[in-house]
């Protein structure tokens, strides 16, 4: 009885939710590279919210990256790893709102699955390629980055700007004497 409760629980959610039940998994690199195959489809993508949210009127904007960095920023750590993808986003405001913390050099913006429709050339938007979220969950909460400081790099840098002090000094006492 209590199997039969469950699966029609889940019947009945997915019916009501079909967007989220049938949501395919994609990249912001397969958007992209393939738009017309995923135009008008509802997707599920995962990435860091960075930036801001902004609210204009009945919508919010935000920009969705998930590139290699969505896990961790190279001032946290990680290894340099190809160049910065990403999606804007948009949704109602009651749905954004979820969103707490946004990427940028100082924290490591809240981690979002978003699920909604990708629009290869949006008619509501000025032909800009976005997804219009009908959903959005917090995988994993943002927080503060610690930036650990190269004593190797601070080091150099030093060194050569005393050395180019030096040099610059040595220059207009040779530029003095003439």
């Amino acid at each position: 009885m209590r199997h039969r409760w469950l699966i029609h629980s889940l019947a009945a959610i997915m019916v009501a939710v079909p967007s989220v039940a049938l949501a395919a998994p994609v990249t912001s690199g397969e958007l992209i590279e393939h738009p017309e195959a995923w135009d008008g489809e509802t997707i599920t993508f995962t990435g860091e919210a960075i930036g801001e949210g902004m609210v204009r009127g009945s919508e919010a904007w935000l920009h969705v990256n998930d590139d290699a960095y969505a896990d961790g920023s190279i001032a946290a750590g990680a290894a340099p790893a190809g160049y910065n993808s990403g999606h804007a986003v948009v949704a109602p405001p009651e749905i954004a709102e979820v969103v707490r913390v946004f990427g940028d050099h100082r924290h490591r913006g809240d981690l979002i699955e978003v699920t909604g429709v990708f629009n290869a050339a949006c008619s509501q938007h000025g032909g800009d390629m976005d997804v219009h979220a009908h959903a959005i969950r917090i995988v994993r909460p943002g927080a503060e980055t610690r930036e650990t400081l190269d004593r190797g790099r601070l080091t150099a840098l030093v060194l050569f700007t005393l050395g180019a002090a030096a040099l610059m000094g040595r220059l207009m006492l040779v530029q003095a004497r003439r």
